[in-house]
């Protein structure tokens, strides 16, 4: 996909891979626009696009509510005259506990904020993508963590993050199947590890969830192993110019985590078929 002159919607854009995949693609013309919870950063990432002479603009966006996610279209679709092409469902959240240990609160904001919140993002963008006419893509960021379960994650520092982002990865692979010939593609991000203060999200933790609480989980990968989420951003948008479905960022982490979940995938249906000849 050519993304030059087209308007691209980033959720999440005002700081991370959100930021790195706006900036990305408005140096390669796009318009773009940071939609994210925190209304003043987004602001002022916009601006740093516009001080280096790029197309940027900002909105406040909460991702679980639907009346935020019409405004964010209304402005996308008018801002420029033009209907937005590419809209990124990447704003997402993470936070600590085990399958038994993390709280309920913990984990209805999770999945609400990264599952219903990219389901809102298609529900409200794809049906006017379509009615456009043009090529349109819709890219949902899940993570490593949707391709197996990472070394990192074995502590079980994230179960509420980890299974949301296998959800992510389900509907996304849906939404492929529903798209397929027409003028809207799919893709979807599994990012490696990305310096980005994700695991800082609690300070927007929505107040039906218990409210912001500072909260900085590390978690087992040190952060001079994570990619700076400019690069992060350059390797998202050359792949999405691609047409690719499955889009990567570190390339070694992620290939860790898949070869191993498929080993073990592929040992127990060869030891199926040897129990059952089938």
């Amino acid at each position: 996909m050519n993304v030059d002159g087209v308007v691209a919607v980033m959720t999440g854009g005002a700081s991370g891979i959100g930021f790195g995949v706006a900036q990305a693609l408005a140096k390669r013309g796009a318009k773009v626009v940071l939609a994210d919870i925190e209304a003043e950063r987004a602001l002022a990432a916009a601006e740093t696009l516009r001080d280096q002479g790029l197309e940027a603009t900002s909105c406040y966006l909460d991702v679980i509510d639907q009346a935020s996610w019409d405004a964010t279209a209304d402005l996308a679709f008018g801002h420029w005259d033009q209907a937005p092409q590419l809209l990124f469902n990447n704003a997402g959240v993470a936070g600590p506990g085990t399958v038994h240990g993390v709280s309920r609160q913990t984990w209805a904001w999770v999945f609400k904020v990264n599952v219903e919140g990219v389901y809102l993002g298609v529900k409200t963008f794809a049906p006017r993508m379509l009615d456009s006419g043009l090529p349109c893509r819709i890219v949902n960021t899940a993570s490593e963590h949707a391709l197996g379960l990472p070394d990192s994650a074995k502590g079980g520092i994230s179960a509420a993050y980890t299974s949301a982002k296998h959800a992510v990865m389900g509907y996304s692979l849906c939404a492929r199947r529903d798209f397929a010939g027409t003028n809207l593609s799919v893709g979807v991000v599994c990012p490696g590890p990305v310096a980005t203060d994700i695991w800082n999200s609690f300070r927007n933790r929505h107040g039906d969830f218990g409210g912001p609480r500072l909260l900085v989980v590390e978690g087992e990968v040190p952060m001079s192993r994570s990619l700076p989420f400019a690069t992060a951003g350059e390797r998202i948008v050359e792949q999405v110019e691609d047409d690719a479905f499955f889009i990567f960022t570190n390339g070694p982490n992620e290939a860790e985590v898949i070869e191993t979940y498929q080993a073990e995938v592929t040992a127990a249906m060869a030891a199926f078929r040897q129990r059952y000849g089938v």
